[in-house]
């Protein structure tokens, strides 16, 4: 079999959606302080109903190919330049991936080590692990979202006795403003990336069960950053996470059990990593699978295509990420541009292409 099987869409989607709003709340959380978890529900119904919306208007029309909707949507130029705009933003959460790894490390684990060697921890295996073809790129994604839901669990039960549930009130203490629908906006860009996945769907054993699968994967993911938020807020004070850059890591800190079971690194370095490095290649392959339906690879060695992208996004990354306040500004327009393009921008294409299809059934 040529293909994969629709239900491995569920690890594509958790691969993709659940590193960033996990890794660096903050982003959002320093508008919107305690109100934060009301946000990110908000943001978990809208991106259920949103991905859940995509799916559905790509089995409705029987149309799974990428740049196809986009052409039927905008026309054949402007189709295609919206797909290279498509295409630089998941170049983008390539950089994103990279950049938040590497800088995690050095910060939190191993501050001797500079960002530019712990890169190459990220770069040259994502780039062997891609370069070995679609079931490597599986394998690597389905042991990793493994490993990130076991240390996920396990971290959930070890710092259950360090929150207060109470710190998550009094809610809208200040009623309910601009930075509070601002706040929804950014979250909303960090979990946008759920649409790079849309590449891989022509990769799909396509099925009826795709969009049960889909649903599933993305209630999961919704389900483990409203934990994850929630466990933030319960555990710190809102104004000493929003000091936190990355607060998650700290929280593990207050671990402390028998003696010997102390600190929780030796679970969220690996559910860290795992994470994050499952993104990297799962981004990494979507690039690459935008990259043949433009039918780049008749006229680019693959191999060629994937050393120089691999070497421009570690040269990207190293620049934004040797720098903490480098990067959080970095994080901060970029979460814009995935909402304008990878939320906004797609969503209008597909609803654009389903009017379009509806039109023309109803023609013939």
């Amino acid at each position: 079999m040529d293909k994969f099987s629709f239900k491995h869409i569920f690890f594509i989607i958790s691969a993709l959606s659940i590193a960033s709003l996990k890794t660096y709340p903050q982003i959002f959380m320093n508008i919107s302080g305690r109100d934060s978890w009301v946000v990110v529900i908000i943001t978990c119904i809208i991106m259920l109903v949103y991905f859940d919306y995509l799916i559905n208007i790509c089995i409705k029309n029987n149309c799974y190919s990428l740049r196809e909707i986009f052409i039927s949507s905008f026309g054949n130029l402007f189709g295609n330049a919206f797909l290279i705009v498509f295409a630089a933003v998941v170049f983008l959460s390539l950089v994103e991936s990279a950049s938040v790894e590497s800088n995690v490390i050095h910060t939190n684990f191993f501050i001797e080590s500079p960002v530019w060697y712990i890169l190459l921890f990220v770069v040259l295996p994502g780039l062997y692990t891609v370069k070995r073809g679609r079931y490597s790129v599986m394998a690597v994604i389905m042991a990793c979202i493994a490993i990130s839901i076991f240390n996920g669990i396990n971290l959930g039960i070890l710092t259950s006795q360090f929150k207060d549930y109470k710190r998550l009130f009094p809610l809208f203490e200040h009623g309910i403003g601009a930075n509070f629908f601002l706040s929804i906006l950014k979250s909303i860009g960090m979990y946008s990336s759920i649409a790079i996945s849309l590449p891989y769907l022509s990769q799909l054993d396509i099925k009826k069960g795709l969009r049960k699968y889909s649903f599933l994967g993305n209630l999961f993911v919704a389900q483990m950053i409203i934990v994850a938020i929630i466990g933030v807020l319960a555990t710190f004070d809102v104004e000493r996470a929003n000091e936190i850059a990355y607060p998650k890591l700290v929280q593990t800190q207050l671990i402390s059990y028998f003696g010997f079971i102390a600190s929780g690194e030796f679970y969220v370095i690996f559910q860290l990593i795992a994470g994050w490095f499952s993104k990297y290649i799962t981004t990494f392959f979507a690039l690459v699978l935008i990259m043949r339906e433009f039918k780049l690879d008749k006229v680019i060695n693959s191999n060629i295509f994937l050393s120089t992208a691999a070497g421009v996004i570690y040269i990207a990354s190293y620049m934004i990420s040797r720098n903490l306040f480098t990067l959080f500004k970095f994080l901060n327009i970029y979460v814009y541009i995935c909402a304008a393009v990878l939320f906004f921008g797609t969503l209008a294409a597909f609803t654009v292409f389903n009017i379009k299809s509806g039109k023309n059934m109803s023609g013939n």
